[in-house]
């Protein structure tokens, strides 16, 4: 039998995620969808979940089926290069006031509504094999990185935000993301 020195196969070509890829609010909703706007530095997922080994007296390790998931870590972070007051009010879980004649003001807030929890945040991107798009959804989304601006001669300042996804009272053992991968034919 030979052993291949690389993963390299026929199929590699059709299974790279390409690109930044674009990042939607309420995405796949009759109402509501929107593209949150040009990013520069993409983003990133990251699904942790926290195992827990129960541990049994007189073994010396770990033992196989002995793991409990404790929780679930979801988030989804995009650095926004296009600043809109939608995007600003997400990052701080705010309100805006647009009767301004001049302005639209944005306010923080010290409390979480329910009405501040996104149906879902979505990330759009690109796989090489395929002209369907790969989606990741995180639901009951909400931006916990807060706002940051950094602004430098010469650079455009982006708002980097990081959203969490939430399990729904209604459906506690449903965890609350999912992963659309595209079928290669």
């Amino acid at each position: 039998m030979t052993v291949s020195t690389t993963g390299l196969t026929a199929e590699t070509p059709n299974r790279l995620l390409l690109d930044a890829g674009a990042f939607y609010k309420n995405y796949g909703e009759v109402s509501g969808e929107a593209c949150l706007g040009a990013t520069q530095g993409g983003g990133e997922f990251n699904y942790i979940q926290k195992i827990r080994q129960i541990e049994v007296d007189g073994v010396k390790g770990a033992v196989k089926g002995l793991q409990q998931v404790e929780s679930t870590e979801i988030t989804l972070k995009a650095n926004l290069l296009e600043v809109t007051t939608t995007n600003l009010a997400m990052a701080i879980n705010g309100t805006v006031d647009t009767t301004g004649l001049e302005y639209d003001t944005i306010k923080g807030k010290t409390t979480i509504e329910l009405a501040d929890y996104i149906t879902n945040i979505a990330w759009v991107g690109r796989l090489s094999g395929s002209l369907t798009p790969v989606v990741i959804i995180l639901k009951n989304a909400l931006n916990t990185g807060g706002l940051k601006l950094k602004q430098e001669d010469n650079k455009e300042g982006t708002i980097p935000m990081e959203f969490s996804a939430y399990f729904d009272p209604a459906t506690p053992t449903v965890i609350p993301f999912e992963i659309r991968y595209p079928k290669i034919v």
